[in-house]
């Protein structure tokens, strides 16, 4: 059974719990945006969970910098970035 994404808009309040309890309540969400071309609306499909400066996993395990320092800030912030040559094929 496919059932319709959840557009509920979410307080910051619902960012302000452990890593491991947010990341499975964030799936099937949609983000919401607006773009020069128009609205964009992305369902979440796969997330990741890092424990922050506790993770070795995590960008901010090493401590602030400019690139990650909205991992620092107050909760309901994204930090979003590219890596390069990931590819979901297979050889």
């Amino acid at each position: 059974m496919i059932t319709a994404p959840d557009r509920t808009p979410l307080s910051r309040d619902f960012f302000d719990r452990p890593v491991l309890e947010v990341a499975p309540d964030l799936m099937g969400r949609v983000l919401v945006g607006t773009t020069e071309d128009g609205p964009i609306e992305l369902r979440l499909a796969g997330v990741e969970a890092y424990a922050g400066p506790l993770d070795p996993g995590s960008h901010a395990y090493r401590g602030r910098t400019a690139r990650n320092g909205v991992m620092f800030g107050p909760p309901g912030h994204a930090y979003v970035y590219f890596t390069y040559g990931m590819s979901s094929r297979s050889a």
